[in-house]
């Protein structure tokens, strides 16, 4: 049934007339030039008069903004002249002066929230409503209500909506409705409040109108309470109100809203910013960089784009420096002069502030500056942001070496309140530093009370943390807790919680162990491109082996495609990947792709066109490319990879069509595939390196969230890869990424690398090894391997043989080859328990069967002296020339003294493997190739050996270098 109060306002809606039909129809408004002129023309006439009351009238103008130009309609505010005229206005007293003090008041409270900004609009807000000024009550009362100035006040607050109710004004009794507990009361004042707003609206108020639209799209769900926010921003717009426009707008292109209609969107935002909004002409600047969701041409949105730059806006300017960024060096330079500008104005413009403190903490247009990002989010945190509230918080938590003991306080204090008034992200830091004790006293139970209040706004990172806190217990009643938490986060396609439900089952921890459903998760999780899952998978089938594992998963997963999971394929065709399958796999895409899976497709043709792709796969790599193409549909992310693809082939028409995919979806803000393009101009995959456009690409992907960008980056700046090495740099991004997915095991090596080598943070090596603790117990086979080298060697821990051993053999089990031959060159040195030369061989020989040519040495080595296995000098050399096949220059070094000195010497083939072995880069092969020719007595010979010396120097070789010096000096000197 209807409430009494819906079945009013529907009633009321219909008595209301349309006040000139001024409706959005293509953006039809009045002319800019007659705005403009008008606009002026009361400025001036205004300026001809002296009085208080004319003085208010001119600081609404001013504060409202003013037209650019007859050419340019947008409204610049005039904040500094606005403040002066109501500050004269308040020095005279008269019957302006209630109406001066209550938008002076205003105005301080959205330019400042510093105590000395708040006491004196509390001061002039109670003097305005002592001399009955009904608004200056209702805004006091909703201060009193805040807690702002100190002391929350609810009795007060409703007294003050009561008096403003009783004079007349609609919007306190939405208040009193609001605060109200009894349900009956509440209903009786939201009717006073909405029977006086229609009042209002029936007399031409805008103000009113949008305020009831407000109200009903706030207050409730339905479309039937939506429909009539709509005709009550309409009714607005009719009356003139640019804001209702704005709204509007933003309501039709709401993708989760059931009204989302993009052409009315656009013609709203259009005629907005006809009559002056620098926020709606930014919406249709930005258009297509944000997918052409609008429809907004190029032209127009370049229009609207310059149109805004004029005003002077520092969040416009911002905006803009992101848009030409995107425009090679070129735009680069643009970009970074716009920003160096939106610095300079950015004065108390919130949004700006927050923009700019980003570019600056992330190192984004222009260089990383921590402290100036702290103050600029601080600025805007004092102006009540929760956005920069909890940037403040987040910047000083991840930077401790930049804050202070205040500020470090204050960072929790407004990450707690910016968590309290719903900022997910905000509620899971919070329940970080109760969890992990950063800052705050280590509490279980608060800790997942905020990870329930960031999981109640679906958040999946909370649902995994939750699942984290209940798996970490020893109860099944919690580990069944566990699984649904990450059940719900898998749901929300998330990769990491899949890989944690195949530990489960792979383990059996709290639940019925069961490794076909382990290799379920692990594969869809793989299918979706996680590495730590492809590792499991490996990990999984080394251990367990067999193919009734295999099939058990293959049903599995069959299963799930017959209930019409699309990824069950895809996780099928991994799984066979991971086991060094090729041709099941392809069978398997293959299959789905023909059922008409575009992922499949796309998928088979990536596995056509790996490696070096015979003409014939690189036809049928085109053709899968083609059809997923067709078939895919608003997915810029399968786009952006199909794209990368594309650059695999070997024939320049794919690759030009490639990078116009890439070019096109950039052009779009996809953060994702900035960092796809952003790692192909760092590879020169399929084209020309431009590491300065990647760098710029991947710090614009950082700004816009993608955690994949920051990885990315960071292993550049870290290895010197396309980019100028910058250790610190590389270095502040993973601990970035580590305090949001402190479980990320890539992330945890990469901490413990550089704390490790002393690289970008000074050397830790104790530190180092908690970090690979963590990633080894996660069941990393890297952070495995390095956790059993630091108890091997003693790095950062006491040396402890029986724990090297037993980390090493995991590692090793889970198919690594470093960690085989580390464990093979433990046993033989004795550095272990013992010196154990058969477990050596037996480690070097796995190593050397997955494809190690430093094992297949090493298997050479004992089989030439019989160490830990039978003497053969024959398997020896066939194990030589197999790692030589692979380039190994050690190799074929080793090949030339075996046939130089062995039991079949063999002095022609000793040479061609010495020669080969020095043309690789060999040192002691290009010095003994020197010696060889110096052996000669040709001049040809002489020169030779010269040059071959010469190159054995140059590689770091000892006796070559001391040769040359002495030759240097035995040379006649010049008279």
């Amino acid at each position: 049934m209807r409430s009494a109060l819906l079945v009013l306002i529907l009633n009321l809606l219909a008595l209301v007339p349309s006040c000139g039909q001024a409706r959005a129809q293509g953006g039809m408004d009045a002319n800019p030039r007659d705005r403009f002129i008008a606009a002026m023309t009361a400025m001036e006439q205004l300026k001809q008069h002296k009085d208080a009351a004319a003085f208010v009238a001119q600081a609404d103008m001013l504060q409202g903004g003013l037209p650019i130009s007859e050419t340019n309609p947008l409204k610049v505010p005039h904040i500094g002249e606005a403040e002066s005229l109501y500050e004269r206005a308040l020095a005279v007293q008269g019957a302006h002066w209630p109406s001066a003090a209550l938008r002076r008041a205003k105005l301080l409270l959205a330019q400042r929230r510093d105590p000395e900004s708040i006491e004196r609009a509390l001061e002039l807000l109670r003097r305005a409503a002592a001399l009955q000024n009904r608004e200056a009550a209702f805004v006091l009362g909703g201060l009193m209500e805040e807690g702002a100035g100190g002391r929350q006040d609810l009795d007060g607050a409703r007294n003050l909506y009561r008096l403003a109710l009783r004079s007349g004004h609609g919007p306190a009794g939405l208040a009193l409705a609001r605060l109200e507990t009894d349900p009956a009361k509440a209903n009786v004042y939201a009717m006073q409040g909405v029977k006086l707003l229609f009042e209002e609206a029936r007399q031409g108020s805008a103000d009113a109108a949008r305020l009831l639209a407000d109200h009903y799209r706030s207050t409730g769900e339905g479309p039937e309470r939506l429909r009539i926010a709509i005709e009550w921003y309409r009714r607005a717009v009719d009356l003139g109100d640019d804001e209702a426009a704005l709204r509007l707008g933003r309501l039709y292109l709401d993708p989760k809203s059931a009204m989302q209609r993009p052409k009315e969107a656009r013609d709203f935002f259009l005629l907005a910013a006809q009559r002056g909004s620098i926020d709606a002409a930014m919406i249709l600047a930005e258009d297509p960089y944000k997918g052409s969701i609008l429809g907004v041409p190029g032209s127009e949105a370049e229009l609207w784009l310059n149109r805004a730059i004029a005003t002077g806006s520092p969040h416009a300017l911002v905006l803009a420096a992101e848009i030409r960024s995107q425009g090679g060096e070129e735009g680069q330079k643009a970009a970074k002069a716009l920003l160096a500008e939106a610095i300079r104005r950015v004065d108390n413009d919130v949004a700006a502030l927050v923009a700019i403190g980003r570019h600056a903490r992330d190192g984004v247009l222009m260089e990383r500056d921590v402290p100036l990002a702290l103050k600029l989010f601080d600025r805007a945190a004092g102006a009540d942001s929760v956005a920069a509230s909890y940037e403040f918080a987040r910047t000083a938590l991840i930077y401790p070496e930049e804050v202070t003991d205040d500020m470090r306080k204050a960072a929790l204090e407004r990450l707690r309140s910016a968590a309290d008034r719903g900022h997910a992200k905000a509620a899971v830091m919070m329940g970080d530093a109760y969890l992990r004790g950063r800052s705050l006293s280590e509490t279980h139970e608060e800790a997942l009370r905020w990870y329930r209040k960031a999981a109640e706004n679906g958040s999946a990172v909370a649902y995994i943390r939750i699942g984290d806190f209940y798996a970490g217990r020893a109860t099944a009643t919690e580990a069944l807790r566990a699984l649904e938490w990450y059940r719900k986060a898998a749901d929300a396609e998330s990769a990491i919680a899949m890989v944690r439900l195949g530990k489960m089952f792979g383990e059996g921890r709290g639940v019925p162990q069961d490794q076909a459903l382990a290799a379920a998760w692990f594969s869809r999780a793989a299918a979706m491109g996680s590495g730590a899952a492809m590792v499991e998978l490996g990990a999984l089938y080394a251990h367990v082996g067999g193919p009734d594992h295999v099939n058990m998963a293959r049903e599995s997963l069959e299963k799930a495609s017959r209930s019409g999971d699309l990824r069950a394929p895809i996780a099928l065709a991994k799984l066979y990947l991971v086991r060094g399958e090729r041709q099941p796999a392809e069978n398997t895409l293959k299959k789905s792709a023909e059922g008409g899976s575009a992922e499949a497709a796309l998928q088979l043709a990536d596995l056509l066109a790996s490696g070096q792709p015979t003409p014939e796969q690189a036809n049928a790599a085109r053709r899968w490319l083609a059809f997923a193409e067709r078939t895919t549909v608003n997915d810029d992310g399968r786009l952006g990879r199909l794209a990368l693809v594309y650059l695999k082939l070997p024939d320049a028409a794919s690759i030009g069509h490639g990078l116009a995919i890439l070019e096109a979806l950039v052009r779009k803000n996809d953060a994702e595939v900035m960092t796809l393009l952003a790692t192909a101009l760092l590879k020169g995959a399929g084209m020309k390196p431009d590491p300065a456009r990647a760098e710029a690409l991947l710090r614009r992907a950082v700004q816009l969230g993608d955690d994949g960008a920051r990885f990315v980056l960071a292993k550049a700046y870290r290895d010197g890869v396309g980019l100028p090495r910058d250790p610190a740099r590389a270095f502040a991004l993973y601990r970035e990424l580590y305090n949001e997915e402190p479980g990320d095991t890539r992330v945890q090596l990469a901490l413990g690398d550089s704390y490790a080598r002393g690289d970008g943070v000074p050397q830790d090596r104790r530190v180092a090894a908690e970090f690979y603790s963590r990633a080894a117990q996660q069941g990393d086979p890297e952070g495995q391997l390095r956790l059993g080298t630091a108890y091997l060697h003693g790095g950062g821990m006491p040396r402890d043989e029986r724990k090297a051993e037993q980390w090493l053999s995991r590692a090793a089990e889970s198919g690594l080859v470093a960690a085989k031959i580390q464990l093979a060159s433990a046993k033989l040195s004795g550095l272990g328990t013992a010196i154990d030369a058969e477990g050596a061989f037996v480690s070097h020989l796995r190593a050397a069967e997955a494809g190690s040519p430093v094992a297949m040495i090493e298997v050479a080595r004992a089989l030439i002296v019989g160490l830990g296995t039978q003497a053969d000098p024959l398997l020896a050399r066939t194990w030589l020339e197999r790692a030589a096949a692979l380039g190994s220059s050690d190799a074929m070094f080793e090949l030339y003294r075996l046939n130089e000195i062995g039991g079949s010497a063999n002095a022609h083939e000793a040479e061609r493997w010495l020669k080969q072995a020095a043309q690789s880069g060999h040192a002691a092969a290009m010095y003994r190739l020197s010696l060889h020719y110096r052996q000669g007595t040709s001049g040809q010979d002489d020169a030779a050996a010269r040059e071959w010396l010469a190159k054995a120097a140059q590689a770091g070789h000892a006796q070559a270098v001391k040769a040359l010096a002495r030759q240097a000096s035995a040379a006649p000197q010049p008279e």
